[in-house]
């Protein structure tokens, strides 16, 4: 009676898979316990097997059933081998099951081919990329990097070539300390932070595939220590590596240049320097009733997406030489009578396409480095970045007053923590600075 039963279900679920997939696909139970799949191609000798890992039991025809639900397309109409169709079944399982299905890195760490002016070439590369893309139901990794601006994404890209380069190999490491120790000794010279953030991104990788897709633990990453050697240390002191701000006297060159010769830059210009602002946050300004300038949110924090975040009110620290230099640049934002550049603008409608900020950053940036003038404060200082003219505003809010502005209230209207302000903004001073403040300290004397 039982081998009745057995034979039964047997036969019912091959007819199911006939009806459902057609002729040429066969499933029986192996010795060891196991599915085995077998594809005969149509019109030719040729067959394929491939061991599932699922239990040849009753209760698991409809497993069966899904299993090649998923894997028939990708033979017949992809025509992928029934192995690597098997193998991205496979990877569609996530979980802590010991016995689950093992996955390859390249599951899940599906990225772009790289841009090539062979069309033809990069066409069908590309083409084939979508269609990965498309037959791969798991989850991907850089769907966990969105809103990165495009250089980021970039880079991202560089480091994920490089682990998969490396661990495809034949004979690649075996653990996840390994794998990174290597990866970091063929960085080349670059400096300690460049390392760090290499091996950084290799340890998220890592961490990512044991705990999103079952990856074997032996792929842990190496401890803090060790990342530690691995990166190195720079020669340079933390003040050394801190983007210097944007001296007054140059920025008031800059925008007098800029107000004859460029309206519309002369306005993005003003409104970071003058407001403090990240260059994207060009993106999101609002102007109230009362003629105040707010700021709405570019950054994607996982804690703080879902939630709703009030804009934040910015204040202006105006140059001495140009008094009320802010409340015109509201008015000037406010009336459309200048507006922001054009490349900026092209970029800020497509933030919510891309999901990113970043390129209304670099369209401003490719703008700005054309100009005469500030090729000239580059030249004398390399160091000077579009982000020193933000740099600039938290100097001005602590040093360019006999009434400083708190780094709580500085750093709030900057829209970060009073930590990031201090890390960051905190340690600027110039011996000019320093005079001044023994200045006003001198006049300023009190018996004690």
């Amino acid at each position: 009676m039982a081998s009745s039963n057995r034979e039964s279900w047997e036969k019912l679920l091959r007819k199911q898979i006939h009806s459902n997939y057609g002729q040429g696909w066969y499933v029986i139970g192996e010795s060891s316990g196991r599915t085995k799949l077998t594809y005969q191609y149509p019109n030719e000798e040729r067959k394929a097997s491939n061991t599932l890992s699922i239990e040849w039991k009753k209760t698991n025809g409809l497993q069966i059933l899904k299993a090649i639900e998923f894997i028939s397309p990708l033979v017949r109409n992809d025509n992928l081998t029934l192995k690597e169709a098997a193998r991205r079944w496979k990877s569609q399982f996530i979980g802590d099951d010991a016995k689950a299905p093992n996955k390859a890195w390249q599951d899940f760490l599906i990225i772009p081919p790289k841009f090539s002016y062979k069309k033809e070439e990069y066409k069908k590369a590309y083409a084939e990329y979508e269609a990965k893309l498309k037959a791969t139901k798991v989850d991907q990794f850089m769907a966990t990097k969105s809103g990165l601006r495009s250089k980021a994404e970039k880079d991202w890209y560089t480091r994920i070539r490089k682990f998969l380069a490396l661990i495809n190999k034949r004979n690649a490491p075996k653990t996840g300390e390994e794998l990174v120790k290597e990866l970091a000794r063929d960085l080349g010279d670059i400096t300690a932070d460049q390392k760090n953030r290499y091996i950084k991104s290799w340890c998220d990788i890592l961490n990512y595939g044991i705990e999103r897709h079952s990856m074997p633990k032996r792929w842990t990453p190496p401890r803090d220590t060790i990342v530690k050697e691995l990166r190195g240390s720079d020669e340079l002191t933390r003040q050394d590596k801190l983007v210097p701000y944007i001296e007054e006297h140059d920025l008031l060159r800059l925008l007098d240049d800029l107000e004859s010769r460029d309206p519309e830059m002369f306005l993005a210009t003003g409104l970071i320097a003058i407001f403090g602002l990240r260059i994207s946050e060009l993106a999101v300004l609002s102007v109230d009733k009362n003629e105040n300038l707010f700021v709405g949110h570019i950054k994607n924090n996982k804690n703080t997406t879902n939630k709703k975040r009030k804009a934040r009110r910015v204040f202006a620290c105006d140059l001495i030489e140009k008094p009320n230099l802010g409340k015109k640049l509201i008015g000037w934002y406010k009336s459309k009578l200048i507006k922001l550049p054009q490349t900026v603008l092209t970029q800020i409608e497509l933030v919510e396409e891309k999901r990113s900020f970043g390129d209304v950053g670099d369209a401003y940036t490719d703008k700005l480095e054309t100009n005469p003038v500030w090729k000239e404060i580059i030249s004398k200082n390399p160091k000077i970045k579009p982000y020193s003219m933000r740099h600039r505003f938290a100097h001005q809010c602590h040093k360019g007053s006999a009434n400083p502005i708190s780094i709580k209230d500085a750093a709030k209207s900057m829209g970060h923590t009073v930590t990031t302000h201090m890390n960051n903004y905190g340690s600027y001073t110039d011996e000019l600075a320093i005079e001044k403040a023994f200045e006003r300290h001198a006049a300023n004397r009190i018996e004690a």
